[in-house]
């Protein structure tokens, strides 16, 4: 009988039921996939980390050859010691250090404003300028870089305040395109905050500014946490306009390791020592906030 319900099965076109999987049998398979998917993409991302790295410990003749390995065959970490004696890495890793936490902290702190002001009031406009907002990341950067010069060069002469190759100059830039990415970041996490919390501290006392740096701020610490990353990175990474705005005396990381090439020939080994330097302590920073950062991800995906 179990064969002539299976033949009846697949005269029908459907799979015989003795061949199809179980619940536990289709949560297996797709947790097979769905791994084996993510390690793919895994390893795509790694690749070029791994490359670096190994190419940091390799001569410039191992570099440069048609047939690169993945693993050098002799290792070379003079290429270590060597970069910092030929251009000051330091000096440019600090640049950009200091760079980068200053657009954080400017960034955060008028983003977080800015995105409680959205969240909690009414006000003509709103839509139209959240819009707004969003818009500005829509702008390609190669765009503005010459208007933002020529603001740079004019507030230098008619005002005499200096901003080209200036640290308050490139912090006031890079806040110009991080502020909107935080402030729509942040946005998402202030929706979730109840606001009877609120109302319960402004009832003992507080201010709507106290309100808001005692009982929102603290609540919104991931997501804050989260988006601070994001924008220290996006500063710390930046090239196009630190190329052109900051490429003499606070010359950044990102710009100052482009002196490993010159017009003779690339230190490719070195270059490749000194972004291995200069990722470890971003790596060390991301794993010590791991779980405000993830946390941070996931506290805004959902409106209560």
């Amino acid at each position: 009988m179990l064969g002539s319900a299976g033949t009846d099965e697949a005269a029908e076109g459907r799979v015989p039921s003795e061949l199809r999987l179980t619940k536990a049998g289709r949560e297996l398979l797709v947790t097979a996939v769905s791994r084996f998917a993510l390690g793919l993409i895994l390893v795509f991302a790694l690749f070029p980390i791994w490359m670096m790295v190994m190419n940091s410990f390799k001569p410039r003749s191992a570099v440069m050859t048609e047939n690169p390995s993945l693993v050098p065959r002799t290792f070379h970490p003079s290429n270590y010691v060597e970069m910092w004696s030929r251009f000051p890495l330091v000096e440019y890793f600090t640049n950009s250090l200091i760079i980068a936490s200053a657009t954080t902290v400017v960034s955060l702190l008028v983003a977080s404003l800015a995105a409680y002001a959205f969240s909690r009031y009414d006000f003509p406009g709103k839509s139209k300028l959240e819009l707004s907002i969003l818009g500005t990341q829509m702008i390609p950067g190669v765009l503005i870089l010459l208007p933002m010069y020529l603001l740079f060069i004019n507030v230098q002469i008619h005002v005499g305040l200096p901003m080209k190759d200036t640290y308050h100059g490139l912090v006031f830039l890079y806040s110009t395109f991080t502020v909107p990415f935080a402030i729509w970041m942040l946005r998402g996490y202030f929706d979730t905050i109840p606001e009877a919390l609120e109302e319960a501290a402004r009832i003992d006392g507080c201010t709507r500014l106290g309100a808001l740096f005692r009982v929102v701020m603290p609540l919104a610490a991931p997501g804050i946490a989260a988006t601070g990353m994001f924008v220290f990175l996006m500063a710390f990474n930046e090239v196009l306009f630190a190329s052109v705005l900051g490429s003499e005396n606070v010359t950044p990381f990102a710009i100052g390791i482009q002196q490993f090439e010159t017009q003779s020939q690339t230190y490719w080994g070195q270059m490749m020592a000194a972004s291995t330097v200069a990722t470890v302590p971003l790596l060390l920073l991301f794993v010590l906030f791991q779980k405000p950062i993830v946390a941070g991800l996931t506290t805004g995906s959902v409106k209560e």
